[in-house]
């Protein structure tokens, strides 16, 4: 469920911002395959979920911020 979520959100985002912060990505990803895995029982899947969200926010300020300078630099 949250690996699914994290690759629709990856996906959407632009072809240079995927190639510069794939390693990341990649990481993310498996830590939400193994979350999704382990499952809500796990006592330690809120901790885990919420370092994994607090990195997810880092990736989305990034790509937040390369937007922002490829629109001004096209005006």
């Amino acid at each position: 469920m949250i690996k699914q979520q994290l690759e629709e959100l990856f996906s959407e985002m632009p072809q240079i911002v995927q190639e510069k912060l794939k390693p990341v990505m990649e990481n993310l990803l498996e830590r939400a395959a193994d979350l999704d895995a382990a499952g809500m029982e796990d006592p330690d899947y809120e901790d885990e979920l919420e370092s994994i969200t607090k990195e997810v926010n880092k990736v989305k300020y990034l790509n937040d911020q390369w937007q922002i300078m490829n629109a001004k630099k096209n005006n």
